[in-house]
């Protein structure tokens, strides 16, 4: 079946109207379809396209911050034909927090009513919807566990999704990932998630490690490298942090 999408009209009116419609974000978990209720009030059958995106229906786990693996696999595997410049779609990844699995939402992103109202706006529209570019869509509530298939996927290994399963361990390794501008060559990311998963990285190390890639990638050609030869980079790099290391330990 074609994965059905928002008219663009429709997904912008809705982040427009996110302060209007607070309270529904709010309450999601009582009424999580309050939106399809919405349009069948106002007669709407109008706020929806097929998309060319092929894709078999799938559910999601719902619960917390521990379902994450598990949702990163199931909706990876069924949208793995999609393409960087398709998951980028507003249209699409807003559907899905709204339509598709608003119940999900409701328990993985609950939104917090004590906040002051422009930053209670950022959240909702940050986790409901999908700021245009690849850097704003990431943090999208169902985009984000696409995003970690794609970054981590490795069909070479046993377990495919591995690496996967380390980016959303370390909520620090999604964040540097998605800010690095070399976060769509797999070499790399699968090169140095091999790495913090073996040393098994903290918050500093991690940082470091993406910030010495970033400033290699400055006089290099990242994109050029072989799965060997970022290896190689890797664990050169990682020499550099344990010296950096031992530095401090010394002052």
């Amino acid at each position: 079946m074609r994965q059905k999408i928002f008219k663009t009209k429709i997904a912008n009116k809705l982040e427009e109207d996110i302060l209007v419609n607070k309270e529904y974000y709010i309450h999601m978990q009582d009424d999580p379809n309050w939106l399809i209720k919405m349009f069948e009030k106002e007669g709407n059958t109008n706020f929806e396209v097929t998309s060319k995106i092929e894709v078999e229906p799938f559910n999601l786990k719902i619960g917390g911050p521990e379902t994450d693996k598990q949702n990163a696999r199931i909706v990876y595997e069924h949208l793995k034909e999609l393409k960087p410049v398709q998951a980028v779609s507003t249209e699409l990844w807003t559907y899905m927090t709204h339509i598709q699995f608003p119940e999900y939402m409701s328990n993985r992103w609950k939104i917090n009513d004590n906040e002051n109202e422009e930053k209670l706006r950022e959240v909702i529209k940050q986790r409901y919807f999908a700021i245009r570019g690849s850097k704003g869509v990431i943090r999208n509530g169902i985009a984000r566990l696409w995003w970690a298939g794609y970054w981590g996927y490795d069909e070479n290994r046993e377990d495919p999704y591995e690496l996967v399963d380390v980016i959303l361990d370390k909520q620090e390794v999604y964040e540097h990932i998605s800010e690095r501008s070399y976060n769509r060559n797999k070499n790399i990311l699968i090169a140095s998630l091999e790495a913090i998963k073996e040393h098994d990285f903290n918050t500093r190390e991690v940082r470091s490690l993406y910030v010495k890639i970033n400033s290699y990638g400055s006089d290099k050609h990242l994109d050029a490298l072989n799965i060997d030869v970022a290896r190689d980079m890797v664990n050169e790099l990682i020499e550099e942090i344990k010296v950096d290391n031992k530095d401090e330990l010394l002052v």
